[in-house]
Order: C-alpha cells, then sequence, then structure tokens
C-alpha cells in the first residue's frame, strides 16, 4: 500500500513499517507515516462518491497490505445526529451526536480492530494478546474470531460482566489482573516477549480509529469536535484523519479537538492545565467510567498535541456529572450509552460558555449502553 515508516513523534526516530514494532526505543508513541503524494494520485473525491459510507471506504489511507486479509464486520459508516432536545437546553443551535456505540460490536474499537486484525495477517500471526478494560478486548476477541487466531484478553479485575461475556462468547482466553489497565498492559508486553502479536493502542489500532475523523469532516463542516480521553488513541487518531484529508484537498476544515477525561483520572486535561507537553501517571484512579481509566495513557502526549495543535482544550468531570449526561442523553434523545460516553457531553455542560451558540459541535459517544450492565 503507501505506507513509508514508523515516527516516533517524540524523539524523531523512524523504522520501517515492514517490522513488527509497537513503541520506540525512546519509550514514545509511533505513528506511521504515508506517501501523500502517491495517495492524491490514486485516491480522489470521485473515488469516494462511487463507494458506500464506510469503514473501507478510506482503503488508501489504511495499512492493510493484502485483500485476503482484511477483516470486516461491517465496522463504520456510523450516523451524525443533531439533537433535538439537549440542544435547546443548552442554547446550542448545531449540536451533533457520532454514534460510535451502533458499531458491531458496541463500540468505535472495530475501527481499529479491523485493522490491527488484518496487520497481524499481513505479518503471519496465529496468536494474540492485549490488555483492555472491556471495550477493546470484546472487539479484537470478535475480529479475531472471524480471522481464527488464538486470543488472550487481560484485564483488570473491575470491568464489565457484560463485556466479559462478550470475550468469553467469542472464545477468547480471559485472564483477570490485579490492578487497573497499567498492570493489565505490563503483562500484555511480557507475553508479547514471548512470541505472541500484540495487541492494543498501538500505531495501527489508530490507523483504523482515524476513519470516524475521515467521516465527520464529511458528514458536516464541524467547528469542535468533542470526546473522552483515555489512551488518547482516539483523539490523536481523529485529529489524524482530518489532516489527512487537509493534505490531500479534500477537506480546508481543521475543528478544535476537546477532549474531557473523569476527574479520578485526569492525565491529559491536568497536562493541559498546567502547560505541560508530557503527561504524569496517576497513582490512584477512582472513576466509574472504565473505559478511560487510564493511569499511565499510551498516546497521552499525542492526544495532548492534538488539542493544542487544533486550538482545542481538555477538561475533566466528576463521575456524577458524567452519570448525569449519560441519564440525559436516554431521556432526553433516546440515546442509549455507556458512562464513558457521558463524559464528552459532561464536558460541554461543564465548559458551555466555550462553545459559541452557532457552532457546529459534534459529540463523540463511543460505546453502547448495554456495555454497563452487571
Amino acid at each position: 500500500m503507501f505506507e513509508k515508516s514508523f515516527l516516533c513523534e517524540k524523539c524523531g526516530e523512524e523504522y520501517p513499517t515492514k517490522d513488527i514494532i509497537y513503541r520506540c526505543e525512546c519509550g514514545g508513541s509511533l505513528d506511521v507515516k504515508y506517501d501523500y503524494i502517491d495517495i492524491k494520485e490514486n485516491f480522489t473525491r470521485k473515488d469516494l462518491d462511487t463507494r458506500i459510507f464506510s469503514h473501507h471506504r478510506y482503503r488508501e489511507l489504511l495499512p492493510v497490505n493484502k485483500k485476503e486479509n482484511i477483516i470486516s464486520l461491517g465496522e463504520g459508516g456510523t450516523p451524525l445526529l443533531k439533537s433535538k432536545n439537549i440542544a435547546e437546553q443548552l442554547g446550542l443551535e448545531e449540536l451533533y451526536f457520532k454514534l460510535e456505540n451502533v458499531n458491531p460490536t458496541g463500540s468505535f474499537k472495530d475501527r481499529g480492530s479491523s485493522v490491527e486484525v488484518g496487520k497481524a495477517l499481513d505479518h503471519g500471526a496465529e496468536k494474540v494478546v492485549l490488555a483492555s478494560t472491556g471495550n477493546m478486548g470484546a472487539s479484537i476477541s470478535a475480529y479475531t474470531a472471524k480471522a481464527g487466531l488464538e486470543t488472550t484478553i487481560l484485564v483488570p479485575e473491575k470491568v464489565s460482566k457484560i463485556k466479559l461475556e462478550q470475550m468469553k462468547r467469542h472464545g477468547s482466553e480471559i485472564q483477570l489482573v490485579r490492578g487497573d489497565y497499567s498492570a493489565a498492559a505490563e503483562k500484555a508486553w511480557e507475553m508479547m516477549k514471548k512470541g505472541f502479536y500484540l495487541m492494543g493502542d498501538y500505531a495501527y489500532r489508530g490507523e483504523g480509529e482515524k476513519t470516524v475523523g475521515h467521516e465527520i469532516i464529511e458528514q458536516i463542516d464541524a467547528d469542535k469536535i468533542v470526546m473522552p480521553v483515555g489512551n488518547g488513541t482516539l483523539m490523536h487518531s481523529i485529529y489524524k484523519g482530518i489532516d489527512e484529508f487537509n493534505k490531500l484537498g479534500l477537506s480546508e476544515n481543521t475543528p478544535e479537538m476537546v477532549g474531557i477525561q473523569a476527574r479520578g483520572c485526569s492525565t491529559v486535561s491536568e497536562a493541559f492545565k498546567e502547560d505541560s507537553k508530557r503527561i504524569k501517571k496517576v497513582e490512584i484512579v477512582d472513576t466509574q467510567a472504565s473505559a478511560i481509566a487510564c493511569a499511565d495513557p499510551l498516546d497521552g502526549d499525542l492526544a495532548l498535541k492534538a488539542i493544542r495543535d487544533s486550538g482545542g482544550f481538555a477538561d475533566s468531570v466528576t463521575d456524577r456529572k458524567i452519570r448525569h449526561a449519560r441519564d440525559l442523553l436516554a431521556r432526553e434523545e433516546g440515546l442509549y450509552v455507556e458512562i464513558t460516553s457521558g463524559a464528552a457531553l459532561a464536558g460541554i455542560i461543564e465548559n458551555l460558555e466555550k462553545f459559541g451558540k452557532n457552532e457546529k459541535v459534534v459529540c463523540v459517544l463511543t460505546g453502547h449502553g448495554l456495555k454497563d450492565l452487571a
């Protein structure tokens, strides 16, 4: 395809994409770089106009090399729903909800899973491992089931039972780990050294998740995009997807990126407020929003950069306000989302003075409400 290299955003080191690499030697996150000049000659607005609105509509910008290794369950192409009641209550005329909760396994993670599993097949992998707070594990278990890959998922002890049930139903081996996501991620890293193909919030997952950005740009001329932030991968990826469309001449719009975290795990938002370029690990995580309970976010620095480069902002909100926003979405808009999805709307309510009445604001709803059932 059109991949050129992995680039470390922290130290600038480059690596060939033919190798299996997860992090830079300096510890920084890796980003996949492409030959956009070549892509521009092979991918035009005319091409888009002939394709259905779905994840693989943007296949030239995705890194799976072999067509037979594209594993899809029908992810992407999610609706953008205009708010009727909440917008009126908040005094916003153009509030929209990006419904990532309608993806096949109920969350945005399916976009990244499609690409990650495809790359695992490109590399000839037979068994994979990942750490997950729930949604990613549920998603990967579905996609690896279709791909025929042996899968081990490491999850923190405190995780939604329904998410565990999803993983088990697809045949994955589940190992409960004492501690938070970071503890599970460390164990997954050790298993990778023993021959497992490692999946998670690494470079290729972000390549799948960036299609959220592609789609939003096609759907609306947004002024702000608001989303929950955990590991930071989705934030960075959406911004990258938007930047790619600008590079290819498919758009001239760069919305402000707004990241909202739980007050009990506010890594990126604290760094933003302190005007720091680096994220500090949270020693004690205290939030019910488990999908964003990432004490040491893998792509936190990249998320922070996306927020600043776009002129956006980050903030944190209490669990009480997150739950209130989640319930508001259900009662006022008929949208049943998991508690983590409530963080984005809670952030808008908390910072209402930063949103213009006539601004087009997109609120990303990341997961389905059934995910939270015990």
